[in-house]
């Protein structure tokens, strides 16, 4: 069936290569300059088309991924239908997904495969820590959906953090899609000048009480300066046997975006790289390191494409507080 896949999909691709084009441009335009003029982060859009897709392609099981971003403004499941009918065409008849989507062992994994295998390694560690926590902490929430079926998070106590402009079009978009969102405490904060912890008290957080903390798919947009103050506020927060789930990025993964014009389609919604360890050589020493300085204690972790010769370009983490 592998043969018969490619045999159909080479043709189809050529011929859909114009509708290709328009999908993505009417992915990209909606991404960039809608998420501008809504003034919310065109990253958080990125994420959740990467969670879309590898629902409609049967990788992860993501019902709120499904009704939240075919209501959202700012992306087109359209467009993404466009660009991608024919390598789902090729997955259906090959039986699985072969060249994207795809979740690759994490020592293979490339840059193209970064939403996919992230995603996973982050289902797995906090699939592994939901029975040992009462309390589970989105920071930087974004469009996240695990709250909505792609985990069981019965018995946990969910807060969503983020910035009042992102959910207020979430919980909006969210009651338009028909998505049941009374399991989840939305706390507003301006990260840049709010305590988080003095709003999370305000809507129940109980300091007392084992709790997980997701913080992922922001570091990399903060200074080192942040990034530390972020991770001791945490700490300082949290009941011991806690935990904090982050994805630190290399140097490598910064560098291969700049020159791509990464960097410029951030600018429009005001965001940029900045933050990243040199994994170029020693990783496992270099995120020790950093890690042992805040005072974090290691726990599982998933480096991702150590068989590149300049080292893994990113690493998700479990740190024990």
């Amino acid at each position: 069936m592998k043969l018969l896949s490619w045999l159909v999909y080479v043709p189809l691709q050529i011929l859909a290569i114009p509708l290709a084009i328009v999908g993505a441009s009417l992915v990209a335009y909606r991404q960039l300059i809608v998420s501008r003029r809504l003034g919310v982060s065109q990253t958080a859009i990125e994420i959740l088309n990467g969670r879309w897709t590898l629902h409609v392609f049967g990788l992860r099981n993501d019902p709120g991924a499904a009704k939240l971003a075919p209501a959202l403004p700012n992306t087109s499941t359209s467009g993404l239908w466009l660009a991608l009918f024919p390598l789902w065409v090729k997955a259906r008849i090959a039986g699985e997904p072969g060249i994207y989507p795809r979740i690759v062992p994490h020592e293979r994994a490339g840059i193209a495969e970064m939403v996919p295998n992230r995603t996973a390694a982050f289902d797995e560690i906090i699939t592994g820590h939901l029975g040992e926590v009462e309390q589970f902490v989105i920071l930087g929430a974004g469009m996240d959906t695990r709250a909505y079926g792609a985990l069981d998070l019965v018995g946990v106590e969910v807060f969503e953090l983020d910035r009042a402009e992102t959910q207020r079009l979430k919980r909006e978009t969210l009651e338009r899609a028909g998505i049941d969102a009374s399991q989840v405490n939305f706390v507003s904060v301006d990260f840049s000048t709010e305590d988080p912890f003095e709003k999370l008290a305000a809507h129940g957080y109980d300091l007392r009480k084992k709790t997980l903390f997701l913080w992922e798919g922001v570091t990399l947009y903060l200074t080192e300066r942040s990034v530390r103050e972020n991770m001791a506020r945490v700490k300082a927060n949290a009941a011991p046997g806690s935990a904090l789930v982050v994805d630190i990025y290399g140097e490598r993964m910064l560098a291969l975006a700049r020159p791509r014009g990464a960097e410029r389609a951030l600018a429009i919604t005001g965001e940029g790289l900045q933050f990243g360890l040199s994994f170029a050589k020693d990783w496992e020493a270099e995120l020790a390191a950093f890690m042992g300085s805040t005072e974090y204690g290691l726990g599982e972790t998933h480096f991702m494409g150590t068989r590149h010769d300049k080292g893994p370009f990113m690493v998700v983490v479990a740190l024990q507080v």
